[in-house]
């Protein structure tokens, strides 16, 4: 009896493992790329121009909720540049 309570054990941790690595890698596509974009939230960006093209270069983030946003920036980066919510990555981080 032992050897199929191994046997279980040993399966139990398999499953675990391999749902792991599976759940691993569905979320490497929402890892930060070399200019720090994850995905849609609120960023510190350096200040913005008042071109359209929104050239401006992001410097942390995503945050969920502006508060976090700003108590980060007040923390660390004032007066560098603004928090802001972005949807989609700047024309100028695009690179």
């Amino acid at each position: 009896m032992k050897l199929r309570s191994d046997t279980f054990r040993l399966a139990a941790l398999a499953t675990l493992l391999v749902a792991g690595g599976a759940a691993m890698g569905a979320q490497t596509g929402m890892l930060a790329d070399a200019q720090g974009w994850n995905g849609a939230g609120w960023y510190i960006t350096s200040s913005a121009s008042p071109a359209p093209t929104q050239a401006y270069t992001l410097l942390e983030g995503p945050h969920s909720l502006q508060s976090e946003c700003v108590t980060t920036y007040d923390r660390l980066y004032s007066p560098v540049g603004i928090c802001r919510f972005l949807k989609a990555k700047p024309v100028a981080s695009s690179r």
